[in-house]
């Protein structure tokens, strides 16, 4: 019986050595290897659907004015000051930032009070630009701060945007720490006379400044949009060559963050 029972685990042992491997048979009598390939160790960056289209855009929107009493009078002064108070903020109202405004019109004869509340309200409409990034938009930024963990840039001299190092594509770009002679050579050395004038001082540190600046062809300073007290930056791989060389750096949006009554965008490279 120990004789049997021996035999069988072996027979067992030997089914279990002899599995089928993962192969499929194609037409020619040739198999092809159907095993699973071990998955890739760097996570693929969430870019969204392709958006053609501006950020920017004109929308004729129905508004509710909240007049104080102070302007039961000329409700226009309280129209504007309403109005004006919205420029370069974020409105829920209207889903975006608004940049200007034109075209007002009231839409009632008088203004409506409710309850005991000493505020009026006035519908008016107006014609507004507003800033309205969208996921997947393709925009372009200057580039302000570089560092190993993101890319910080500004739109049109106004609105933030950072690119997270998660959002580079490795393969593509990498962080390149500056030397400690090209840390030196990026600073603006600074005036010790004591004796010398506060105008005097900005003087000769802008003098300083411009000295070490050179401007390219189309006339845009080499300096421009570079991180020039930085401890680093992003090249492109093989070829070392700053991005954003040209002033600008362009990305696609992931995320569009609001802070309060502020927009900010997150964004990725391709």
């Amino acid at each position: 019986m120990a004789e049997k029972r021996k035999s069988k685990d072996k027979d067992a042992s030997a089914k279990k050595s002899k599995a089928p491997k993962s192969s499929k048979k194609l037409n020619d009598g040739t198999s092809k290897d159907l095993s699973v390939q071990p998955a890739s160790t760097h996570s693929s960056i969430p870019y969204p659907a392709a958006i053609n289209s501006s950020s920017f855009i004109e929308s004729t929107t129905k508004l509710t004015v909240t007049l104080a009493a102070i302007h039961s009078r000329d409700f226009w002064a309280g129209v504007y000051e309403t109005l004006n108070g919205m420029l370069l903020h974020f409105v829920p109202q209207v889903r975006g930032v608004v940049l200007s405004y034109s075209k007002v019109k009231l839409l009632g004869d008088s203004a409506l009070l409710f309850n005991d509340s000493p505020y009026a309200q006035l519908e008016i409409s107006a014609k507004l630009l507003l800033w309205r990034p969208v996921s997947g938009m393709s925009l372009e930024g200057t580039i302000n701060v570089q560092s190993p963990d993101h890319i910080g840039m500004l739109l049109w001299d106004t609105f933030n945007a950072s690119i997270p190092a998660s959002f580079i594509p490795k393969d593509k770009y990498e962080w390149r720490p500056f030397s400690d002679e090209e840390i030196a050579a990026r600073a603006v050395p600074v005036s010790n006379n004591n004796n010398a004038s506060d105008d005097e001082q900005d003087e000769a540190e802008a003098e300083a400044e411009a000295s070490t600046m050179q401007i390219d062809a189309y006339g845009v300073p080499s300096g421009f949009g570079e991180n020039k007290f930085g401890s680093g930056e992003w090249v492109h791989k093989g070829t070392s060559q700053s991005i954003g060389a040209d002033g600008g750096l362009e990305f696609v949006v992931v995320d569009v963050i609001r802070a309060n009554e502020v927009l900010s965008v997150t964004g990725a490279l391709r």
